[in-house]
């Protein structure tokens, strides 16, 4: 399994590469849009910000492995290529699905509402709740119902609050909120439960290569032909029939000389 935090630091690596080519670019003279550049380098921070929440999340949900709570960090969305998962904590009180968000400013969550810095943010709390769907559809039909999701802030200190059936709540609350979950699962299930989802959901899996569409379908193999006598050409054949006629010539040959000499035998 990954660590936590490595797929968003993964995608921070790839947008520092591409700000230290665009200042490269610049030092050399070339036309860089200060916007563009501006753009580059804030979205490299909120990557790295986004690991570094990760990774504090999972600090928190490590201090709970002394009450049968064990963690995911960073797996696969189920069917989905691109994207992943920040955490699933599996323990007594259920199945966890937990996307950690590290924002930074206001964050308001009231009245089913969802903001940071006045700018709605209800597209997170859906996708959390979109994750934990994919989970649940993985799971044993006894099971399904253990699986919550949370909105996790890890910069933020935030009583959990339901918003569009997922609980936002902050890091510092995370422990609390999980170890106040009524049991749903015993010892024996969440040992299963997370040996299974943590082979299901392993990044490091290659997945399973999709059939190409449309003009570029790649062509089918042509089946092998069965084993046996192989088709022969025109001139193998002509041989054949050559060697038969002369076989046939000879044995002609064989049985007059018989004939002959019998008949011989018989007149004298």
């Amino acid at each position: 399994m990954t660590a936590a935090g490595y797929g968003a630091e993964e995608q921070a690596s790839r947008r520092a590469r591409r700000l230290a080519r665009l200042r490269e670019e610049e030092a050399r003279g070339a036309a860089v849009d200060a916007e563009v550049l501006r753009r580059a380098q804030q979205d490299q921070r909120n990557w790295s910000a986004g690991a570094e929440g990760e990774r504090l999340v999972a600090a928190s949900l490590a201090s709970l492995e002394r009450y049968g709570w064990t963690a995911l960090h960073d797996v696969r969305w189920p069917d989905r290529q691109q994207a992943n998962i920040d955490h699933i904590a599996i323990g007594p009180g259920g199945i966890v699905v937990i996307d950690a968000k590290n924002w930074s400013g206001r964050v308001a969550v009231a009245e089913g509402s969802l903001r940071q810095n006045g700018y709605s943010r209800a597209s997170s709390a859906e996708g959390a709740g979109q994750a934990a769907a994919a989970v649940t559809a993985l799971l044993a039909p006894q099971h399904r119902t253990a699986v919550r999701a949370v909105l996790c802030l890890a910069a933020q200190d935030q009583a959990p609050t339901p918003v569009k059936g997922v609980d936002v709540l902050g890091r510092w609350q995370l422990p609390e909120y999980l170890l106040g979950l009524p049991h749903r699962l015993s010892v024996y299930d969440v040992a299963d439960i997370a040996r299974y989802l943590g082979t299901e959901l392993d990044r490091t899996r290659p997945s399973k290569p999709r059939a190409p569409r449309g003009k570029n379908r790649t062509r089918q193999p042509a089946q092998r032909r069965p084993a046996g006598r192989r088709k022969e050409g025109p001139g193998a054949a002509l041989l054949r029939l050559v060697l038969t006629l002369g076989g046939l010539y000879l044995f002609l040959q064989f049985m007059m000389r018989l004939l002959e000499n019998y008949a011989a035998s018989i007149s004298g």
